[in-house]
């Protein structure tokens, strides 16, 4: 009898922990447990999370695309974020997709594919590892937080901006707990994001990485504090010295 209740309170245990890993203080994002997570998620991905997507169209407009630029889409997914950036970059511009789920991969092509687009590419890859062409003019990292909580992905997509370029993070986060509706809305957020992330760590300012990366960056709390717009850009090239301009001092017209 006691070994029967011993084994109930062990299979209690490991349950409880299981659901409550991600909350675990000192938690980082594990790529390998996200594939796993992914292969489960991806058949009711778009469902689950369609209330998002005005926020993923206000993500789009934050980088202020022109016709001919390319941009990166970190974190793709299957593919939600395609049409806003692809409406305006343009047929003479670029779109790479990378995400690290092949699950997740394979509707994103399916809507490349149905779409018609040429000028749009998907990579597999993690954001610690993607290697995409050098260059870009911006970024998207929307509904990403494992990729906003590891330094090596963001060193990593950032490197391969153009000087300048920019970038923009949107996703959930946790709102003030001392805030009426804290309680209610945390709960909320827990239940809707658990399902997509492997860590809570950091919930309460998403953007912190990035922002120790761009000085700049500025960010809006939406979704009555749920959500985050966080916009910046990677620092461009000094300024060229002009004749007459000396090192360190001021302007000699000549």
């Amino acid at each position: 009898m006691g070994g029967g209740r011993h084994g109930l309170r062990a299979a209690a245990t490991g349950a409880a922990r299981a659901l409550l890993h991600p909350l675990r203080l000192g938690a980082v994002p594990d790529p390998a447990a996200a594939r796993r997570l992914y292969r489960l998620q991806a058949p009711t991905y778009e469902w689950l999370t369609a209330a998002a997507a005005p926020w993923r169209e206000r993500a789009a407009d934050a980088l202020r695309l022109a016709p001919g630029e390319t941009v990166v889409d970190v974190g793709c997914g299957s593919g939600l974020n395609l049409p806003h950036l692809e409406r305006r970059v343009g047929p003479g511009g670029r779109v790479i997709g990378v995400d690290l789920s092949p699950h997740m991969l394979a509707h994103a092509r399916r809507r490349v594919g149905h779409a018609g687009w040429e000028n749009v590419l998907l990579l597999e890859a993690s954001a610690e590892e993607a290697a995409f062409p050098d260059g870009a003019d911006a970024v998207l990292i929307c509904a990403a937080h494992d990729v906003m909580r590891s330094p090596r992905a963001l060193t990593n997509v950032l490197a391969r901006l153009r000087p300048g370029g920019r970038v923009v993070a949107a996703g959930c986060k946790w709102t003030p707990w001392w805030t009426p509706l804290g309680g209610p809305l945390n709960v909320a957020m827990w239940m809707a994001n658990r399902p997509f992330i492997t860590t809570f760590e950091g919930f309460g300012a998403p953007w912190s990485h990035l922002g120790a990366l761009l000085p700049e960056l500025s960010v809006e709390v939406v979704a009555g504090g749920c959500g985050y717009i966080a916009s910046g850009a990677v620092p461009g090239p000094p300024p060229r010295r002009r004749s007459g301009q000396r090192r360190g001092g001021p302007t000699v017209k000549l």
